[in-house]
């Protein structure tokens, strides 16, 4: 008998402090819903924790803690009450987008694709297709990446990352003439996103197609990309490539004022120079690129065939012979260049 009375009285005060805490969570998140309202962010995630920590099976309170933390971007808080929600409630299907935008958020990919795979076993008509398709972007799976971004683009059309994306994938695959109209379309779509333009140049650049590389480089100063080493470097080859010695003259010239010991810019200017017959100024600046790497033959040849251009023969050729001697592969290039006449 006596052990009857004790067991019912502990019953008893359980079921008493159960009931209890869960109006002391009520109490919290109704307090914690007057704060979130009055833009009280810290203060409202305190009080949803209490109102939590009270009652842990209040999944009101779970899901409104998720929800606001998610909209303030406080992650932490998120993964902590939506994990928690989605034990108690294993096959919530609302929960099931929440966790897979919550998963992306935070980049853990292979996760927001579970959560994308349970919502669309239940939903075949409202697919994620964003959702995956960055998630397989970000796993390095392009093609998946690709083939769920466009079925994506069916429905949203002004979502210039989406289209930046399947040209990224592209990219990645090393289709590049693939990739030029999805970073067209979102160029078009952001005018103001001058990294579309200047990755359009580098993709144009690769296939090649310097006229059209050249002009999505400047585009793309003109949005406010950074001018600097690189840019102007990468301009300088372009206009190199079609002819334009002037212009890449120039823009290498830039690259060094911002670099000025870069051997391969140096290099590059000689050449330049050396290409619009300016072989005077083509020897100067193969010696900087010789006092800067001592072993450059390369260089020293190329010093020997101005000296040839400039009617320096027998000077030129010494210098094109001792080269030689230092790199015996340059050989085969003096052949070709006595070949076609140079």
């Amino acid at each position: 008998m006596k052990s009857y009375l004790i067991t019912t009285v502990f019953l008893f005060l359980c079921t008493s402090l159960l009931a209890q805490n869960r109006d002391s969570s009520k109490v919290f998140l109704e307090k914690a819903n007057i704060a979130k309202q009055e833009r009280r962010i810290q203060l409202a995630m305190n009080l949803y924790e209490k109102a939590v920590a009270s009652d842990t099976t209040n999944i009101e309170a779970l899901k409104t803690m998720g929800e606001y933390a998610l909209e303030t971007r406080n992650y932490r808080q998120a993964v902590e009450a939506f994990t928690r929600w989605n034990r108690l409630e294993p096959d919530n299907e609302a929960l099931f987008q929440q966790m897979a935008n919550l998963y992306f958020n935070l980049g853990r990919y292979k996760d927001a694709l579970d959560f994308t795979e349970k919502w669309e076993k239940l939903h075949r008509d409202k697919p994620m297709h964003y959702i995956a398709g960055m998630c397989y972007y970000y796993l390095e799976n392009y093609p998946y990446a690709i083939n769920r971004l466009l079925y994506a683009a069916e429905k949203d059309t002004t979502n210039a990352n989406m289209y930046y994306t399947i040209g990224r994938s592209y990219v990645e695959m090393e289709r590049y003439k693939q990739a030029i109209p999805f970073y067209k379309k979102a160029a078009t779509i952001d005018t103001t996103n001058s990294r579309y333009v200047y990755e359009m140049g580098m993709v144009y650049y690769s296939i090649p197609d310097d006229k059209n590389a050249i002009a999505m480089f400047e585009l793309a100063a003109q949005r406010g990309w950074n001018q600097n080493a690189d840019y102007f470097e990468n301009l300088a080859y372009s206009y190199m490539n079609i002819g334009n010695f002037a212009k890449s003259t120039e823009n290498l010239q830039k690259s060094l004022e911002k670099r000025p010991y870069s051997v391969s810019v140096t290099y590059a200017l000689a050449e330049s120079f050396y290409k619009s017959g300016q072989y005077q100024a083509a020897i100067d600046n193969w010696d900087k690129v010789l006092q800067l790497d001592n072993k450059s033959a390369r260089s020293l040849y190329m010093i020997g065939m101005s000296y040839q251009k400039m009617g320096q023969k027998e000077k030129g050729m010494a210098l094109c012979d001792k080269a030689i001697e230092m790199d015996p592969s340059l050989s085969g290039l003096k052949q070709k260049k006595m070949d076609i006449g140079m």
